[in-house]
C-alpha cells in the first residue's frame, strides 16, 4: 500500500520533542484556516441570508430612495394643482368673456357716458365714468394674471414628463407656486365681477337719469311754448332797442334770432340762471357786437378785467365779448333752438355768470390763433380757463369758451 506524504512526514518525526513541535504547527495551521473560513463565512452572508453591505453602501441607498419618495410626492402635488389652476383659467376666461361682451353690447353708451362725464352736473355719468374705468383696471389685471398662471402650468407641465426618481428641475414650476398664481387668478377674477356689476349699476342709473332729464327738458320746452311771452325783452345796458322777435329777442333781417347776454333780475334767487342783480357786475369795457351790456358775478368780473388789461397791453385790444350770462329762460330757448348742442338748462356756467363767450371768429380767436394761444396760457394766472372739454381735442371743442375757475 503507499504511504501518503503526509503520512511519510508523521512517520520521519521521532521524538517527543519533534512531535509536539509537529502537533503545534498543525494546530496553527488549523486555527489560521478556520479563522479565515468564519471570515469568509460571516463576510459572505448574515445570520438570515442576507449579504451585508459595508455601512456607506446602505446610506447611499436610503438617501436615493427618500429622494425618489419626495420627487414622486412633489409631482402629484404639481399635478394636483395644474388641474386645480386649469379650472381656474376656465373660470377666469368665462368671466372676462362675460364683461367684455356686456362692454361690446353698451359701447355706444359708454362713450356717451365719458363724454357727459365732462359736465360737472352730470353726476350719474361721472359716477358711470368712474365705474368703467374700475372695470377696464380690473379686466387689465385679470389679463396680467392669466397670463402668469398659464406660464406657470406650461412650466409645470413641460418638468412632469422626466423620470419619478429624478429630482425636479430647479427652474420648474413648483405646487406652492402655481397654487400661489392660481390664487392671484381668482381674486383677479372676483374683482372683475365686482367692477363689472358696478359697472352695470352705474349704467342703469345713468340711462334712468337720462330718462329723467329727457322727460323735464320736453317738459320745460311745452311750457316755455305755451307760456305768454312779452312783446319786448328787459332793455339791455346799454343798447338801442333793437327789433324783436322770437319771444322778445333781437333778430337780424332775415328775423334769425341774434342771441345776446341776458339782463340778471331784482329778484333772483342766485341759483342757475336765477342770479340777483346784486351779486353780478356790469362789465365796465365789454359790450357785445349788438352795443349789448355784459353781466358776470363780480368776482369774475373783475378778474376779467383785469385780465384784458394784460390783453390789451399785448394786442393793442380789449377782448372781443359776445356773451356773458345767460338766464334760465334763455337757456330753455337755446336748448329748444339748438338741441344737443347746448347745455341742458340749469346746468350752463353762463348761468352762474362765470363763463364768457368771445366772439366767434375763426381767424381772430380759433385754435391756434395768436389770440386764443395767449388767453389759454395766461388766463388761468388771472382765474379764467378753457376746460378740456372744450379744447381742441375734448368732448365737445368750442374755442369761444373760457370759464372763470379760481
Amino acid at each position: 500500500m503507499r504511504t501518503s506524504p503526509w503520512r511519510a512526514a508523521v512517520a520521519r518525526i521521532r521524538s517527543p520533542v519533534e512531535m509536539r513541535t509537529a502537533a503545534s504547527v498543525v494546530a496553527a495551521v488549523l486555527i489560521a484556516t478556520l479563522g479565515v473560513a468564519v471570515a469568509f463565512h460571516n463576510g459572505a452572508s448574515s445570520p438570515t441570508g442576507a449579504r451585508v453591505e459595508p455601512e456607506g453602501v446602505v446610506v447611499l441607498d436610503a438617501a436615493r430612495s427618500h429622494r425618489a419618495e419626495r420627487a414622486r410626492w412633489d409631482r402629484v402635488a404639481l399635478a394636483h394643482a395644474v388641474r386645480q389652476s386649469r379650472e381656474t383659467l376656465l373660470a377666469a376666461a368665462t368671466t372676462a368673456a362675460s364683461a367684455t361682451a356686456a362692454v361690446e353690447v353698451a359701447a355706444g353708451e359708454t362713450a356717451a357716458v365719458q363724454a357727459a362725464s365732462a359736465d360737472a352736473a352730470a353726476a350719474s355719468a361721472g359716477e358711470a365714468a368712474a365705474a368703467w374705468d374700475a372695470l377696464a383696471g380690473a379686466m387689465t389685471g385679470l389679463d396680467t394674471a392669466m397670463s402668469h398662471l398659464g406660464a406657470r402650468v406650461t412650466a409645470a407641465v413641460a418638468a412632469d414628463g422626466g423620470d419619478p426618481a429624478a429630482d425636479v428641475p430647479e427652474d420648474a414650476a413648483s405646487a406652492p407656486e402655481v397654487l400661489r398664481a392660481g390664487a392671484e387668478t381668482e381674486s383677479a377674477r372676483l374683482a372683475v365681477e365686482a367692477a363689472h356689476h358696478g359697472w352695470a349699476a352705474s349704467m342703469d342709473a345713468w340711462r334712468a337719469a337720462e330718462e329723467t332729464r329727457a322727460a323735464e327738458e320736453a317738459r320745460a320746452a311745452e311750457e316755455s311754448r305755451a307760456a305768454p311771452r312779452p312783446s319786448s325783452s328787459p332793455a339791455p345796458e346799454p343798447g338801442p332797442a333793437a327789433p324783436s322777435a322770437g319771444g322778445g329777442r333781437p333778430t337780424d333781417a332775415q328775423g334769425s334770432i341774434l342771441w345776446v347776454t341776458s339782463v340778471p333780475t331784482a329778484d333772483g334767487d342766485g341759483s342757475n340762471g336765477q342770479m340777483p342783480m346784486s351779486a353780478m357786475c356790469r362789465i365796465p369795457w365789454g359790450a357785445d357786437q349788438l352795443g349789448y351790456a355784459q353781466y358776470l358775478r363780480c368776482d369774475a368780473g373783475a378778474a376779467l378785467t383785469r385780465l384784458n388789461d394784460a390783453f390789451r397791453a399785448a394786442f393793442g385790444e380789449g377782448i372781443a365779448m359776445d356773451l356773458t350770462y345767460r338766464s334760465y329762460e334763455d337757456q330753455v330757448a337755446m336748448k329748444e333752438a339748438f338741441g344737443a348742442l347746448a347745455a341742458r338748462p340749469g346746468t350752463s356756467s353762463h348761468g352762474l355768470g362765470t363763463a364768457l363767450d368771445v366772439q366767434e371768429w375763426p381767424d381772430v380767436y380759433g385754435f391756434g390763433t395768436a389770440r386764443y394761444e395767449w388767453l389759454v396760457a395766461n388766463g388761468p394766472s388771472y382765474g379764467w380757463t378753457a376746460p378740456a372739454r372744450v379744447r381742441q381735442d375734448g368732448a365737445y371743442p368750442e374755442y369761444w369758451h373760457f370759464e372763470y375757475l379760481p
